[in-house]
């Protein structure tokens, strides 16, 4: 089987239309690329609030794939009233658009406010329910402004620390076969002071995360290192 490429296009998309806070995918992009030294800078497009030219049907019905609207439809829940986090992960890993003869593989990072839930969460009756961010590693990564957008008038530093918190896991960080991790499900999670910990609650573990994150820095030493091993096989991909 191959194995996934790392050097490959980050397609930008977000439902969200104007929103003053978007510098901070912007400015979070730019210190995952500084802190692991990066020499060969992925190509990156910012699609916005993507939609085709026709992303609707002759009866007005949502074309599948032609929008970041039909992502999120498909994969509402509509008693919960939430976005399905596994599902539209999985629509963006097999999109059309993945073909050689369309854009090619890429990384797809989707940033939405609608609420998130994973379906996984709940069972046993102690997990939230619901979601700021999850990635597949190497592939994509969803994030949901909905818990965080409007705390203490810190939306831009919170989203700032959730984009570069799933940037890294996209980039396969933290390393599985390190022992200072622990896996829930498909996720991975450092356990050192780290941006990368796991974060339930919303607001608290964020405001955690960030006042760390400005505080100590965003990545422990073995995250830093895992992030730029990522970037050395970028670069050697690319030449």
């Amino acid at each position: 089987m191959t194995k996934p490429a790392k050097y490959k296009p980050l397609n930008l998309l977000n439902n969200k239309g104007f929103w003053p806070e978007k510098a901070a995918i912007v400015d979070a992009i730019k210190e995952v690329l500084t802190i692991g030294k990066c020499r060969a800078p992925l190509p990156i497009s910012d699609y916005g609030r993507y939609r085709d030219r026709h992303w609707r049907g002759d009866d007005n019905e949502l074309v599948p794939y032609h929008s970041v609207d039909w992502y999120v439809y498909d994969a509402l829940d509509e008693d919960r009233l939430q976005v399905n986090a596994e599902q539209i992960l999985k629509s963006l890993a097999t999109e059309p658009w993945r073909r050689k003869d369309v854009l090619g593989d890429h990384y797809d990072l989707f940033i939405m406010e609608e609420d998130m839930y994973d379906p996984e969460e709940g069972r046993d009756g102690s997990q939230v329910g619901y979601l700021v961010g999850r990635s597949e590693r190497l592939t994509a990564a969803v994030i949901s402004t909905y818990r965080i957008e409007h705390i203490w008038g810190m939306p831009y530093s919170y989203l700032k620390t959730e984009v570069m918190r799933q940037l890294c896991f996209m980039f396969a960080v933290p390393d599985v076969r390190r022992e200072d991790v622990t896996a829930e499900g498909d996720a991975l999670y450092c356990k050192n002071v780290c941006i990368l910990r796991r974060a339930e609650v919303a607001p608290d573990d964020w405001e955690r995360l960030t006042r760390e994150r400005l505080r100590f820095g965003p990545l422990c030493e073995p995250c830093t290192q895992d992030l730029r091993r990522f970037f050395e096989q970028v670069a050697e991909e690319k030449s």
